[in-house]
């Protein structure tokens, strides 16, 4: 357990749950572009009292906002494998959604090349599989142009284009999170062996439920793809709807 308590201390992980929660099972949750770890704030409150619940923080934004953006997404994952090793002896499940859905595949397949399948369950949210993804530059876009094609996804960033102080501060930061996202071009992912539940919205402009069906073919374990009303941010529409479906779906304890 101190062991435990060094690493959520640390550079990656932020701890979602109560202090002092007693767990016998994780799930490591990992932000969207221009995400932060508080995205996941509000997710134990869906899930069993035994599941402890962290979060990742990448490098340039909040309480590490002075630190350089990571040069690729493969780079990141194999950081953070490291940072989640100490949990792999328990039951473990790890989330991402759109980039972080790339970053937690990885996180993922770093963790079998280094101990077999310690994962229990990868879920896969916002994003076609890697190996189907389509080339894009929007991260070379100009300031207003991107500004746009980010609102397009996301309401909430829309709202903070009033406040220029702000979008001088955070578009930096997405716009290295794209770049990140659009070049991450895997020519031979790995297949996985656990299980993979790929998870987005009905209304998503970037991905259908075909476009999600395609993860299965990442993995030799049980594969399923779930579908929920909203649009790229569904999880966001409906937080019960998606922490409640991975909560049937968790490894038992």
């Amino acid at each position: 357990m101190y062991i435990r308590k060094a690493i959520a201390d640390g550079l990656w992980l932020r701890p979602c749950s109560s202090p002092g929660l007693r767990a016998s099972r994780w799930l490591i949750c990992l932000p969207h572009a221009g995400g932060t770890a508080h995205t996941y704030r509000t997710w134990p409150a869906y899930l069993p009292l035994d599941l402890g619940v962290y979060s990742v923080q990448y490098p340039g934004r909040q309480d590490r906002y002075g630190e350089p953006p990571a040069d690729a997404i493969e780079d990141m994952a194999d950081d953070i494998a490291s940072a989640v090793e100490p949990f792999t002896g328990d039951p473990l499940v790890i989330f991402g959604h759109s980039m972080g859905a790339y970053v937690a595949y990885e996180v993922t397949a770093a963790l079998e090349r280094r101990h077999g399948p310690v994962v229990d369950l990868l879920v896969v949210s916002g994003v076609i599989a890697p190996h189907r993804k389509s080339p894009s530059e929007v991260h070379r876009l100009g300031d207003p142009e991107f500004a746009a094609e980010v609102a397009r996804d996301n309401a909430s960033f829309g709202e903070l284009l009033a406040s220029p102080d702000l979008v001088q501060v955070l578009l930096p930061m997405i716009r290295d999170d794209y770049r990140l996202f659009e070049r991450y071009q895997p020519g031979d992912p790995p297949v996985l062996h656990t299980r993979v539940l790929a998870t987005g919205g009905t209304e998503d402009p970037d991905v259908d439920h075909a476009g999600l069906t395609l993860w299965g073919e990442l993995t030799g374990g049980s594969f399923e793809a779930l579908s929920f009303s909203g649009g790229h941010f569904y999880l966001a529409d409906d937080e019960p709807a998606l922490v409640n479906s991975i909560a049937e779906r968790l490894p038992a304890a």
